[in-house]
């Protein structure tokens, strides 16, 4: 199990985490979440993840 949270808010965009958990690992992406009428453009800058991983 894997619990990421977004420690900073760089940007005017909404970041959005995305997960992938495996058998050996995890990989964390970034995307932009729409809000309203604001169209996202595909990048987002530099953030700070943390994370916590357990077994179940």
């Amino acid at each position: 199990m894997v619990l990421p949270l977004t420690q900073t808010f760089n940007g005017p965009e909404t970041p959005g985490i995305r997960i992938h958990v495996t058998s050996t690992g995890f990989l964390i992406r970034l995307n932009e979440v729409y809000a309203g009428a604001t169209k996202s453009d595909g990048k987002h800058t530099t953030e700070t993840i943390g994370w916590l991983a357990a077994t179940v």
